[in-house]
């Protein structure tokens, strides 16, 4: 967390760095090269593998290009409202999460997110991090003041121990919405 400008910021989500989305467009341009090498026959179903392979690991790179070129997404906290931005680029977050009244904030939550991934041979791997999220007002869900399923989640700050995102939810809940901080003995 730092200030600056009479606001609280803190980093919610890191970009990518920038060796990750020249490999990934490095791999999809090599492997263009590699497979029409080996391949010399006519349309054969592998035509498909050498036009989609190359495709999805360029569009992967170029996507972590950019997202490295507009930098971290920093949330702000003003003494009326909060402001979500990249540090670098205007671009890439809705309007509406560029001034939230501190009355839209609805909770802050330390929790687990649980995420699934299936492999190739059909195995799956369980991974399980450890987040801070932000939920504010829902204005299409009227409910959402009440129950935090409605909410819209406008940003999860990832954090490595449980304790760390605990004592992020709490300061934020503090410099928020005001409520204590927890004693020493909790």
């Amino acid at each position: 967390m730092t200030m600056h400008n009479d606001s609280v910021g803190i980093v919610a989500v890191r970009a990518p760095s920038l060796i990750m989305g020249v490999v990934s467009f490095a791999v999809g341009i090599l492997t263009t090269l590699f497979l029409t090498t080996q391949v010399t026959s006519g349309p054969d179903p592998i035509w498909i593998f050498i036009i989609l392979v190359p495709l999805a690991f360029c569009g992967a790179g170029l996507f972590l290009l950019r997202q490295h070129f507009r930098g971290d997404k920093w949330l702000f906290i003003h003494e009326n409202h909060l402001e979500l931005r990249h540090e670098k680029s205007e671009k890439g977050i809705p309007e509406a999460y560029k001034h939230i009244p501190h009355s839209d904030v609805v909770k802050i939550i330390s929790h687990e997110r649980i995420s699934e991934s299936t492999d190739q041979d059909g195995s799956t791997e369980i991974s399980v991090s450890q987040v801070t999220s932000l939920l504010v007002y829902n204005s299409d869900e009227p409910e959402s003041r009440t129950d935090q399923e409605l909410c819209l989640c406008v940003a999860d700050i990832g954090s490595p121990t449980r304790k760390e995102s605990d004592a992020i939810a709490a300061a934020l809940n503090f410099l928020i919405l005001g409520t204590p901080l927890p004693s020493s003995s909790e």
